[in-house]
């Protein structure tokens, strides 16, 4: 069984982006004319919705691909779906590129997709980006190439970024991991240590002195003297 894992530290910064950071960019796009506001509210409601995939791949056992000579199981950021490979129709990279001003690239997001048996029109895509697997782009399209001869093609993949040869081959030479990688993060013990601090305050707070009150003054009758 070979398996693809998502990177825990990229789940946690683009979900924590899309959740907190997309919402206020949100309200300030809503004050550049109509087309500022459809982008305001797609990001205001988009971004936290967007995000909601992501963090809860946080807490899982980070699995994005895994598959064997029979079939491939897909854990996208929505519902997982499993496949034998005669449903599956294609396997390609697709690229979406953003431009300024209608014709200058900015930016390139890259992501696996998948097509299968199955939707409305008899054909589902399963899509999962480059930028949030715990591995480099040579090691990705390695790992399409494999899955393309898995499913019976002769393993070339359409749309794949073009990489050194080098790193191609070294990424198909490389031994197949069945573990996710290490992380510094651990949910369990973050949590631990903020139970332990809340507890450690309220017990510092009940153990602290009183600061002693002075009685009110009560004012009294008759003339004062001189």
């Amino acid at each position: 069984m070979t398996t693809l894992f998502y990177s825990r530290g990229k789940l946690i910064f683009s979900g924590a982006f899309l959740l907190l950071v997309a919402p206020v960019l949100g309200v300030f796009c809503v004050f550049g004319g109509p087309l500022g506001m459809i982008v305001g509210a797609i990001l205001i409601l988009g971004g936290p919705l967007a995000s909601i995939g992501r963090l809860r791949r946080v807490f899982s056992d980070l699995r994005a691909i895994e598959y064997d000579d029979r079939q491939i199981t897909l854990y996208p950021l929505g519902r997982s779906r499993k496949l034998n490979w005669r449903e599956v129709s294609a396997i390609e990279v697709y690229t979406l590129t953003q431009y300024i001003w209608g014709f200058i690239p900015v930016s390139r997001q890259h992501s696996i997709r998948i097509s299968h048996k199955g939707g409305v029109l008899g054909t589902a895509k399963i899509s999962i980006p480059f930028n949030l697997l715990a591995m480099d782009k040579a090691t990705v399209i390695a790992r399409l190439a494999d899955m393309e001869k898995m499913r019976g093609g002769d393993g070339f993949v359409g749309g794949a970024a073009r990489v050194s040869k080098a790193a191609l081959t070294h990424a198909m030479n490389a031994p197949r991991e069945d573990h996710a990688p290490e992380s510094d993060f651990d949910a369990d013990a973050v949590m631990a240590r903020y139970l332990a601090q809340r507890e450690a305050n309220a017990q510092a707070e009940a153990e602290a002195p009183a600061t002693p009150q002075m009685p009110p003054r009560v004012a009294g009758f008759g003339r004062k003297r001189a």
